[in-house]
């Protein structure tokens, strides 16, 4: 593999790497844990018993009854068949940790992690000192486990599923922490990402080489990956949960998808663009991109004439549908149906047709050495047409 092919295939996973990347952190943050969770705190009867009714002032007879009982009527009658009895030292250090919790001073990091909507407290089954406790209990059924210093601590099971998560607000109830188990993946993904984006070699251009400028490359990329993440990771963060965004609402997440790949066309040409270089050789136009090498002999073109590049009438159309279904778009829309880059085209005398952008669509050479092309094709003698031809496209280069 020569210098040129591996500074190609460098270019292509400079770009490629960093978009997966990107796209596992975003939807590695966004995979909801199977684990059954328990919703735990400290039992106060007396202020339970006082609240009874107080919401609404509406009263049921069963709360009227609860009510006028002696607290330890109340309590025998709330547990009775839910209690489990417990006199050890890692029960004595749960309670504590979540009583301190519900005060609003957590001991420690992991219990901080443990505080959910509203200042609940929810662990893994697999964290309470008596896992079996509400273990195989369905959701929202609740136990008790007494201490023998006279504390209660209540455990309620807790399985999520679908109704759990509201269509454009997220989950309500358990910490981010403990339903989505792998968000702490998403900062390191991000930064490979960018470490490998920055810190893979970049392809070394000498004299007499026609191509990009790094910051143009840079802002390209920049924007295909942007693309590809807002539509591509939309669905996710609309339904908070990745397996509800590819079954239950897989219409929408397809929408998004189908408009994203407008960001992978991006990226494409991101790639395209990294590996270019055209080379102007004695005898000779050498044109490379990450996906082929191309020679063009001065000797065997035919002529070259001015060409202007205007887009697709199929992105036009797009563009201006996208600016009617909202109310900022008309400019871009318009912008994008006028825009048109400036270059060559050279007809071989085989009948071959290659195309030479050097202009960005507001006439900006874009192309560092662009210069020594028509110098070179004047030199050599190949014949100049002033007839301009206009072509409908979107390549780069």
């Amino acid at each position: 593999m020569s210098t040129a092919q591996r500074g190609n295939t460098r270019e292509i996973w400079r770009r490629v790497l960093p978009v997966a990347l990107v796209l596992a952190a975003v939807v590695t943050a966004f995979v909801v844990t199977h684990e059954p969770l328990a919703r735990v705190e400290v039992v106060d009867f007396t202020q339970e018993q006082q609240d009874l009714g107080s919401f609404y002032g509406l009263w049921t007879d069963e709360q009227k009854a609860l009510k006028a009982m002696p607290l330890a009527d109340y309590i025998v009658s709330v547990t009775a068949g839910k209690t489990t009895v417990v006199d050890t030292a890692p029960w004595a250090t749960f309670a504590h940790g979540v009583s301190l919790s519900q005060e609003g001073n957590p001991p420690d990091r992991t219990w901080r992690r443990r505080i959910g909507e509203y200042g609940s407290m929810y662990v893994r089954q697999r964290d309470l000192p008596s896992p079996d406790l509400v273990a195989g209990l369905p959701d929202g059924e609740a136990r008790y486990a007494s201490l023998s210093d006279g504390t209660w601590v209540k455990a309620v099971a807790v399985r999520l599923s679908s109704s759990d998560f509201t269509l454009g607000s997220g989950l309500h109830g358990p910490p981010h922490s403990l339903a989505y188990p792998l968000r702490d993946m998403f900062f390191p993904l991000l930064g490979l990402a960018v470490l490998i984006y920055v810190l893979l070699p970049w392809p070394h251009r000498g004299e007499g080489i026609i191509a990009y400028d790094r910051w143009r490359m840079v802002l390209g990329d920049s924007m295909g990956l942007l693309l590809t993440i807002v539509f591509v990771g939309l669905p996710f963060l609309i339904t908070s949960n990745a397996a509800l965004a590819v079954t239950e609402y897989w219409g929408l997440t397809l929408v998004f998808w189908l408009i994203g790949l407008l960001g992978l066309w991006a990226v494409q040409v991101g790639i395209s663009a990294g590996g270019l270089q055209i080379m102007v050789l004695a005898d000779s136009l050498v044109r490379m991109t990450a996906w082929r090498r191309e020679e063009y002999l001065f000797a065997d073109m035919a002529f070259v004439q001015p060409a202007i590049q205007i887009p697709p009438k199929w992105l036009i159309t797009t563009s201006w549908l996208a600016a009617l279904s909202g109310r900022r778009g008309s400019g871009a829309a318009l912008l994008g149906a006028q825009s048109e880059t400036r270059g060559f085209r050279i007809t071989m005398k085989d009948g071959r047709v290659a195309h030479i952008w050097l202009t960005d669509q507001m006439g900006a050479v874009m192309m560092r050495g662009a210069e020594a092309l028509p110098r070179a094709l004047t030199a050599a003698g190949v014949p100049m047409s002033t007839e301009g031809v206009t072509v409908r496209g979107m390549s780069v280069g």
